[in-house]
């Protein structure tokens, strides 16, 4: 489908989102599994579940789909009695902004230009000719407030000369590494786009996953934009699928640290673990996306069937009642209905349920395998692996079962997750031999790599945009 529409702003100003839902392929020679045969592992007490994969030089082939991006143009910081400092990843406070504009892929971004070409044409980041005229521009200045930085960031209309809006944010500063924290920048980031296109941006978010290497599986997270990767846990286990807490505060997921598969929580502000189930190989928990209500897989009753209790784990209650594997649920943005994988009637599908366990329906009926459900936040559409010829792809539907849409093609794909935008979706991948983590954007077909660590990365889940910058236990490790 295709939707259009404006968003109106500050002083009367007004700026058209994207306009369009066009996925273009993605092409590689990568397969891995489906989170089905992740249980279907557990079930037969595997303490792996990888596969071997033949592995081969994977390459991209990106086919963007057409739709308007805004023309911002990104001026030179102002520093107020101060020396521009250094920022984590040795970058400038404006390659920072670009780059997380870039990231959101809604915008075309520009800066200043000494020696323009002779046409007089403006030139993108890229050095691209941009044949648009820009629209809006960012103006930022950084002062001391005490033992503080402060940012203080204007966005103005091209057109008008007025403000569209102008914030202030705290920018962190590691005295040891002696270099500030991106955050600030990032939170400017996520209002620009906000404002401009209507979305929540996600340079203000971080992602979670396992981290595989050398046999130890631990917890991992990363920023947005790939830096700052680290181990949040340190069990020397196995451990699988996390989830995050709408409130950013904690991560559930399944750990065999007590020596049989519990659902555990991590505080990542006391860094303490919580047991939330300790039922017969419990896994694939999700949080509700008012943190209220968790839900999860365990085969306590002989099958794997769809569990839903409170956010602590208490008052469990059996949703699904069938012989078969149910596994993998995703909530609904309101709360009422989970989708999860099902083989009830033969091969693994798609279905919803109502959480009072009314209402089944099947979504799915395309390909042969379909396996790892999201719901996306703007409550339309449903991310999923598709076994198709053999290979696993992505693949969406709307949440109604309608308009199935291929989004891969080359096989290989795993996990995916939405993003809080309800545009970009992050998935695991493996090349040469390893998993590691990409984000695809789901209207514009673009794709980039998150990690690119030695190990396996995979199992991935994205956080809700953080409004205060993480506390220092996330940091490092």
């Amino acid at each position: 489908g295709c939707r259009r529409h404006q968003v109106s702003i500050r002083d009367g100003a007004s700026y058209p989102p994207l306009a369009g839902r066009r996925a273009g392929p993605l092409r590689a020679p990568w397969q891995l599994p489906g989170l089905l045969a992740m249980v279907w592992a557990l079930l037969l007490h595997s303490a792996d579940t990888s596969v071997a994969w033949a592995q081969a030089e994977a390459f991209l082939e990106i086919e963007k789909g057409g739709f308007f991006k805004v023309p911002i143009l990104i001026e030179d910081f102002t520093w107020r009695d101060l020396d521009p400092v250094v920022f984590q990843g040795r970058e400038r406070a404006e390659e920072i902004l670009v780059q997380d504009l870039l990231y959101s892929d809604a915008f075309i971004v520009m800066r200043e230009q000494q020696d323009g070409p002779a046409s007089g044409l403006r030139l993108d980041i890229q050095g691209r000719p941009v044949d648009q005229a820009l629209q809006v521009r960012v103006r930022a200045a950084v002062s001391r407030d005490g033992s503080d930085l402060l940012l203080e960031g204007v966005l103005q209309d091209e057109g008008t000369g007025k403000k569209i809006f102008e914030r202030g944010y705290e920018i962190g500063w590691d005295p040891e590494r002696l270099e500030a924290d991106r955050w600030g920048i990032h939170r400017l980031a996520d209002e620009v786009v906000f404002f401009l296109i209507g979305t929540r941006g996600c340079a203000a978010t971080r992602i979670a996953f396992v981290r595989a290497r050398q046999g130890v599986k631990e917890i991992g997270m990363v920023d947005w934009d790939g830096l700052n990767e680290r181990s949040v846990t340190c069990l020397q286990e196995i451990v699988l699928s996390p989830s995050w807490h709408p409130s950013g505060r904690w991560i559930a997921f399944t750990s065999f640290h007590l020596g049989q598969p519990t659902i555990v929580s991590l505080d990542l502000l006391g860094g303490g673990l919580e047991l939330l189930s300790n039922q017969r190989t419990p896994t694939a928990v999700a949080y509700s996306r008012d943190g209220k209500q968790v839900a999860y897989s365990t085969t306590q009753d002989g099958d794997a069937e769809i569990y839903v209790a409170r956010a602590d784990g208490s008052a469990p209650r059996r949703l699904t009642v069938d012989p078969g594997i149910d596994t993998a649920p995703s909530w609904s943005p309101l709360g009422k209905r989970l989708v999860f994988t099902s083989d009830r009637w033969g091969n693994p599908q798609l279905f919803t349920i109502n959480t009072d366990g009314s209402e089944l329906q099947q979504r799915t009926f395309a390909g042969t395998w379909n396996d790892s459900p999201d719901w996306s936040p703007t409550g339309d559409r449903i991310v999923h692996v598709c076994r198709i010829d053999g290979a696993f792809e992505l693949a969406l539907i709307y949440a109604d079962g309608c308009a199935w849409q291929r989004l891969t093609i080359g096989g290989g794909c795993e996990n995916p997750r939405w993003a809080p935008d309800g545009r970009h979706v992050v998935f695991s991948r493996r090349v040469q031999g390893s998993r590691s983590l990409w984000i695809l954007d789901v209207d514009s077909g673009t794709v980039r790599q998150l990690t690119h660590s030695k190990g396996d990365r995979y199992n991935p889940a994205w956080s809700n945009r953080a409004k205060e910058r993480p506390s220092p236990i996330n940091q490092g490790r």
